[in-house]
């Protein structure tokens, strides 16, 4: 058969690429030595801004609102400085540096428990340890939703009111969430006379709330929104 009329049959080889990404929480910010005490924290980047590594004496994990407002009275018995840690450590300040081997850290991170859904009234009541993950799948399941939320689902809702998380929109209310919070309560040390800690709860009618919404975690532990 002449050359002409041969017929090339050419194989074509058809590679596939396939990409898997897999999705994991960030590590403990939060690591010890010895059991809770010697430890140190940072935030979910793994460094602060000035590449530093904070430490406490011990880190307590209260699972009630009783058991904090007792680690609360006892730091504050022993005039030990507090700084209250989430259960990521998100934020990018050192908000939650005590004072080295002197300083104690309080995580919230055991507070998770979804305390009330009003279905009528559109609201829940959570511990500040709740993810917006949970918060937004619980109310979900409710048929709720939360109007605007801030991008990572990782964050606390006691951490994203204490430093002012926000989405992104100037509709109804605005987008932070503290803007849709109608009651808080908050743990703070006290004097003898209280036991040395005080749980304060506050709604709208409260001249303190917003003060409290966005506090930075210098007013006090919040425990339930």
């Amino acid at each position: 058969m002449p050359l002409s009329h041969k017929v090339f049959i050419r194989s074509t080889l058809v590679f596939l690429f396939f990409s898997f990404v897999l999705s994991t929480p960030p590590e403990d910010p939060i690591k010890c030595s010895s059991q809770n005490t010697s430890c140190t924290i940072t935030n979910s980047y793994g460094m602060f801004p000035d590449r530093s590594t904070c430490e406490a004496a011990q880190v307590l994990y209260p699972t009630t609102e009783e058991e904090l407002v007792s680690m609360v009275a006892s730091a504050a018995r022993k005039k030990s400085k507090m700084k209250v840690a989430t259960r990521y450590s998100h934020s990018i300040p050192k908000l939650v540096c005590p004072e080295g081997q002197n300083g104690l850290l309080i995580s919230t991170k055991y507070l998770n428990k979804i305390l009330k859904i009003d279905v009528e009234a559109r609201t829940m009541r959570v511990e500040s340890g709740v993810t917006m993950k949970e918060l937004i799948n619980e109310a979900a399941k409710a048929g709720l939703a939360l109007p605007y939320a801030p991008y990572w689902w990782g964050l606390t809702i006691g951490g994203l009111m204490g430093t002012g998380a926000h989405g992104s929109s100037l509709w109804g209310r605005g987008s932070s969430v503290h803007d849709y919070v109608v009651e808080l309560r908050i743990v703070r040390p006290a004097g003898p006379e209280d036991g040395y800690a005080k749980v304060e709860s506050l709604n709208e009618q409260h001249e303190d709330l917003n003060a409290v919404k966005v506090s930075l975690g210098v007013l006090g532990v919040i425990s339930q929104v």
